[in-house]
């Protein structure tokens, strides 16, 4: 296993990238805007279900990409982090659902079979404690990865999926949009326990970190939110859903998050129907992180909604060199000076990772001088 002494990192350049974040997010104006480029190894590795499964090498996998990271790009914007991951239905677990694995071995875990079968039963589930189903060993590995990290590397939470996501699990799809119209109640009901869980398995999982400073996030994403904005929610639901109902059956519940860490982000793949909601919740969330793939499109209402009022982290975001530096100036001639657009990238060990990143960084020079710098609201 990688051990982190071999890395080289220096407590003051991580130190360096991370007042570049907290700048950013307090609105004061940057020499350059954050380009994220993480470097995999090009050499075959343990499979998403080895990883899932075996927390050896999923830290192994991980510590390799910081290392790799580190020494490809050694003036870069990536604040070192790794991530303990089990999947995204460890809350339904806790909740009595048992996984699936396809054939595909990097295909992550489902639910078998959706437990709830019946609505007036939801009254009387109690809320598991935070050491069910998936949730101990995950814990554990969170654990694991912060005593490796020595408090230089941060580390991610657990991939908790949020509370419309893990109402799908336990409910199924149609139970689910049945309930989001025909009996509201009782979904309100489910995802008060479930957010419960959320609530007692964040604090948890901060303990066994060793504390919040440790942590990227409350939740799953390995991007480093500054101290007092650690909160984080993901809700992936809200593609397929109205602004009436995100109001209705997300933002209570999110805000539950971000009234005990601070409103720091919200993640969704895309598409973004609730957009406008999204900036609604109190305290003020002043991030979202989104797939390239499935949010690209939305980029124009994104410039006109999110001014002065959220960044953008956009993940997935294509990764070959000249295609990566051609959509990041679309990106900059779209976004600026509105809204901050930051992309997020791995290359694998055999490309030019630090030839790329120079290309993509003059870019994000010429981006943080066409800002038009602070926020509209704290």
């Amino acid at each position: 296993m990688t051990r982190i002494a071999h890395i080289g990192l220096d407590r003051n350049e991580i130190e360096r990238r991370k007042q570049l974040v907290r700048d950013l997010w307090a609105g004061r104006p940057v020499d350059h805007l954050p380009v994220l480029v993480n470097v995999v190894d090009s050499s075959p590795g343990p499979s998403i279900r080895e990883q899932f499964l075996d927390g050896d090498k999923q830290l192994a996998a991980a510590l390799r990409t910081v290392e790799l990271t580190w020494k490809a790009i050694p003036n870069g914007d990536v604040i070192p982090a790794i991530r303990p991951d089990v999947g995204c239905s460890c809350l339904a677990t806790a909740f009595g659902a048992d996984l699936y694995w396809g054939d595909d071995p990097n295909q992550t875990c489902g639910i078998k079979v959706p437990p709830i079968t019946d609505l007036d039963a939801i009254a009387d589930l109690p809320a598991p404690p935070p050491d069910a189903g998936q949730l101990a060993g995950g814990i554990d590995r969170v654990r694991r990865f912060a005593e490796a990290g020595e408090g230089l590397i941060a580390v991610s939470l657990l991939d908790m999926a949020g509370g419309l996501n893990v109402a799908n699990d336990l409910l199924g799809a149609e139970m689910l949009y049945l309930a989001l119209i025909d009996e509201p109640r009782a979904l309100e009901c489910l995802l008060g326990k479930i957010q419960e869980l959320f609530i007692a398995t964040i604090d948890r999982q901060i303990q066994a970190a060793g504390g919040e400073d440790r942590i990227t996030t409350t939740d799953f994403p390995d991007y480093w939110f500054p101290e007092g904005r650690k909160g984080h929610v993901s809700d992936d639901i809200s593609a397929n859903i109205s602004p009436a109902a995100y109001r209705q059956f997300s933002i209570p519940y999110h805000n539950m998050v971000f009234a005990q860490y601070g409103g720091g982000g919200l993640h969704n793949c895309g598409p973004n129907p609730c957009l406008a909601p999204y900036l609604e919740h109190t305290p003020p969330i002043r991030a979202i992180d989104l797939s390239y793939t499935y949010s690209r499109s939305d980029l124009p209402k994104i410039k006109d909604v999110c001014r002065k009022r959220a960044m953008v982290y956009l993940g997935e975001f294509p990764s070959q060199p000249d295609l990566a530096v051609e959509e990041y100036r679309r990106v900059m001639e779209l976004m600026a000076p509105d809204v901050i657009v930051i992309p997020a990238l791995c290359v694998t060990s055999d490309a030019d990772a630090a030839g790329l990143y120079r290309r993509m960084r003059s870019i994000a020079e010429e981006y943080a001088k066409r800002m038009d710098w602070g926020w509209r609201s704290a």
